[in-house]
């Protein structure tokens, strides 16, 4: 239904639409569709910016959104907005607290929520990064460097697990599983294994604790070899993370 509601769209728009945006993913929206079309999707993320974006921001977000073109529930979009002339999308882009003082700036609307969240790019204005505030605050899978679906799914059943003796059973499926992948998702695989055992020894602080200290490092000099590869663990963490979140808000 999505599907055919934007191909209509794109059938019907005016001329001024960018070609190579909707090829890419992402859809130009304007003060006349943004409501029309954010409505109808679980999640809306929108970038306003200048009519004309470019530079590693821009390729940062048009990257997320061919990676994410396979998501039914989630739009990803652009609001163009002109400073001059008729200033097209101005007001809507002002509504939202976006303005060419703070452009780009991206939104992530929720069906049911009133107000939409902010991205904060304090970490870096990168697709990675984006890819984090939508699986976080929505729960949809995005792939991030390093993770691997199948085991994403592992994780989240071992943290929902109801004891250890189900976890250790999760461990060893996820130990078969491994045996499966490719060399380099295999190295992966050991990551999980490595946050599930370290779990079953510690319990599910040690979620909190391992990111903090992964954090800590980043944070002060280390080779590049190095950072990408705790890189890979903070987003293979992440899906842990969001599995215990997920469980939490379950026992509510």
């Amino acid at each position: 239904m999505h599907r055919l509601l934007l191909l209509c769209l794109f059938i019907t728009a005016p001329s001024s639409y960018s070609a190579s945006t909707s090829s890419s993913g992402s859809v130009e929206l304007d003060e006349l569709s943004f409501e029309k079309i954010t409505s109808k999707f679980d999640a809306s993320l929108v970038k306003f910016d200048v009519a004309f974006p470019y530079g590693d921001k821009h390729d940062a977000f048009v990257a997320l959104a061919k990676d994410a073109k396979d998501v039914d529930e989630l739009l990803i979009a652009e609001v163009g907005v002109k400073d001059y002339g008729e200033k097209e999308n101005e007001k809507l882009a002002l509504k939202y607290g976006a303005s060419k003082d703070n452009f780009p700036v991206v939104k992530l609307f929720l069906k049911g929520k009133d107000e939409p969240l902010t991205f904060d790019d304090s970490n870096g204005f990168t697709s990675d990064e984006i890819r984090k505030f939508i699986r976080k605050n929505t729960g949809l899978y995005l792939s991030l460097p390093g993770c691997v679906k199948s085991l994403d799914k592992l994780a989240v059943k071992f943290i929902k697990a109801s004891d250890n003796e189900n976890r250790k059973k999760i461990l060893k499926e996820l130990e078969e599983d491994v045996k499966k992948l490719s060399d380099k998702e295999a190295a992966s695989g050991k990551v999980y294994k490595t946050i599930m055992s370290k779990i079953l020894e510690k319990g599910d602080d040690f979620i909190k604790s391992e990111s903090e200290r992964v954090k800590k490092i980043l944070s002060g000099k280390v080779s590049e070899e190095k950072k990408k590869e705790l890189g890979i663990r903070t987003n293979i963490l992440q899906a842990f993370q969001l599995a215990h979140i997920s469980a939490a808000k379950d026992e509510l």
